[in-house]
């Protein structure tokens, strides 16, 4: 087992920042990296996990909300623009692949199940981790929206695909703490 194979691999988020926000006009030097947004995933999620209680399991959903980028430390960030060209089906074999990879090179051989149900959001906990996500790239935008980017795609996509991940929840917590979260 090697979990520095991770580390050191997952450490190269901190340069990349996130595509969509360069494609957008957003300086290099001020667009959001994928640690920057792993980490304000990881950080909505510790916060429903103490807001919610019961009923659901936070270790896992907050591994899940953390691992979810970190195939984008070899891929790099695709964008929304190239997943609808290339097809998410696509985009999401090579981020299993690779997360695969990490996994036998690692020795954490449940890394690969970890990603694969986020990606099928197979569970409550994968769901919960895709809203972070969304939530947190939704508020990024709308920070740039407020300086003048023109990011407004952005800020109707997370939201409308926020809103139908949310009709999948069917816990009125965990709805009630997203909402105070938007």
């Amino acid at each position: 087992m090697d979990p520095k194979v991770l580390t050191d691999t997952v450490r190269i988020l901190k340069n990349i920042p996130r595509t969509g926000w360069l494609q957008r006009g957003i300086p290099p030097s001020i667009a959001e990296t994928v640690a920057e947004h792993s980490f304000e995933v990881a950080s909505i999620l510790a916060v429903i996990a103490m807001e919610v209680g019961e009923g659901m399991d936070k270790e896992r959903m907050l591994v899940i909300g953390i691992v979810h980028d970190w195939g984008e430390a070899v891929a790099g960030d695709i964008p929304r623009s190239l997943t609808r060209r290339l097809g998410r089906d696509t985009k999401s074999r090579a981020e299993r692949k690779i997360m695969s990879e990490l996994a036998v090179a690692s020795g954490f051989r449940n890394l690969s199940e970890i990603f694969e149900e986020y990606e099928e959001r197979r569970s409550k906990e994968a769901v919960i981790a895709k809203i972070a996500d969304l939530i947190s790239t939704w508020r990024q935008a709308c920070t740039y929206a407020d300086r003048g980017y023109n990011v407004e795609d952005m800020v109707v996509s997370c939201r409308e695909e926020l809103e139908e991940l949310m009709g999948k929840v069917k816990d009125e917590k965990v709805i009630k703490v997203v909402k105070k979260l938007l």
